[in-house]
């Protein structure tokens, strides 16, 4: 097949490719995006039916905001305060898309990036692609993590990850085992219990949040304190950017999701998994500190926010039941002290347990991108989204350049920079 070229390939069509590319289209600088699946492609493959995201549809801020306010504010998902399902955000991607006309194709994948003398050879599905510019759109990551025991479980026991998780009705009958106590952990937990499974939740050291406090949703009051906008530098450690986030739901118009009320609907909580030996699961002894971490990290939230309210001398109302909702229970409930039953471990053949849910994270792969622009551990290292390598990018990465790079809080800011960075190394080279 004879060897394509372009000036910039995007890699990604999700929406930080979709990002730079409307700034690539602004600025008239011709472009590709390469896109394996469809536009907005993790969104279908890795969420689950029932998915909404946790963050408000007022911080969608996608470049050419007139176009998703508009399809926002036109959704029955609760306008600029609700929060948009798994199937509303897919639509809406795409109709931004052709509305600013990105060049995506879909159904190509990027196999490889090499190159050298200031052209990129793309190895794709379709065919060799050179290209002077490339950026690395594929977000943070790229395929569930599973931990090394994983392996153990028994064969007539099925084993899923949470990209692979769809509806309860398509989970086989019987128990089921989450592992990981996460958003998504927490999230389909809470979706099976509901729907009459018996469920058990292996609970990790995540943090919790109050949907609402003090009349206003938690995102609102961590735009409002900077801590979206805060720099890498901030963090105590590179690795802190691969925490996962403190659980919350998005769902019915957003609420608290707390281990106490899982617990209280029927969940059962146990420690953190550490091994299987035949069909029995290994547990830590860590349920109470656990479930204490979630809450310490909730009161300390909301003590940061009265602490900002003080400091700016602003005025809110106190909170309500409704916002402290997901407290531990002024009464211990029956047989719910984690202190007292915390089980060494569970035997998933003597519970019934007919599936385990691994909800324990992602794990980022960019091996495919063959230049030295990787720290210890794998991951790019850049600027405002520019490497050491003239001509390579990367765009939507956690904090990337801020807290918010990775969300969809943080596309228009950071693609503006990086397009104008883009057209400044281009007038520079050519």
């Amino acid at each position: 097949m004879a060897e394509r070229a372009c000036d910039v390939a995007v890699i990604g069509a999700g929406q930080a490719g979709l990002g730079i590319s409307h700034g690539l289209v602004a600025r008239g600088i011709d472009h590709v995006i390469l896109e394996r699946g469809r536009i907005g492609n993790a969104w279908v493959r890795d969420r689950w039916d029932s998915f909404c995201l946790v963050t408000p549809n007022w911080s969608i801020m996608l470049p050419g905001a007139p176009c998703a306010r508009t399809v926002v504010a036109g959704a029955p998902e609760g306008g600029p305060d609700g929060f948009l399902p798994r199937d509303a955000l897919v639509r809406l991607l795409r109709d931004w898309a052709a509305g600013f006309g990105a060049p995506v194709r879909e159904g190509v994948e990027v196999r490889s990036v090499t190159g050298e003398g200031g052209r990129f050879l793309l190895d794709t599905g379709s065919g060799p692609l050179t290209a002077r510019r490339v950026v690395v759109a594929t977000a943070t990551y790229q395929r569930p993590r599973r931990p090394g025991f994983a392996a153990a479980l028994p064969p007539d026991i099925q084993g899923i990850t949470a990209a692979q998780y769809r509806s309860p009705a398509a989970v086989p009958p019987g128990g089921v085992l989450v592992i990981g106590s996460g958003q998504s952990g927490c999230q389909i937990a809470e979706e099976l219990n509901a729907a009459g499974r018996p469920v058990w939740l292996s609970v990790s050291r995540v943090g919790r949040l109050p949907r609402r406090y003090r009349g206003r949703d938690c995102i609102a009051w961590q735009r409002d304190m900077g801590l979206l906008d805060r720099r890498p530098g901030a963090l105590a450690h590179p690795s802190d950017r691969f925490r996962p986030d403190p659980h919350v739901s998005g769902l019915r118009g957003g609420h608290t999701l707390s281990l106490h009320t899982l617990r209280a609907s029927g969940v059962t909580l146990v420690g953190r998994a550490i091994g299987i030996d035949g069909g029995t699961v290994h547990l830590a002894p860590d349920l109470a500190a656990n479930v204490a971490f979630s809450d310490s990290y909730a009161a300390e939230f909301r003590r940061s926010v009265d602490r900002h309210l003080r400091a700016a001398g602003g005025e809110a109302p106190e909170p309500t039941g409704d916002e402290l909702t997901g407290e531990p229970p002024p009464v211990a409930l029956p047989r719910a002290s984690p202190s007292q039953h915390d089980p060494s471990a569970l035997d998933l053949h003597e519970r019934g347990i007919g599936s385990v849910v691994w909800c324990t994270g992602f794990d980022f792969d960019f091996s495919w991108i063959r230049f030295p622009v990787f720290d210890g551990t794998g991951y790019p290292e850049t600027v405002d989204g520019a490497t050491a390598v003239p001509g390579l990018y990367f765009t939507g990465l956690n904090w990337m350049r801020k807290r918010k790079s990775g969300i969809l809080y943080g596309i228009a800011e950071d693609s503006a920079i990086l397009a104008a960075r883009i057209e400044a190394d281009w007038r520079t080279a050519f």
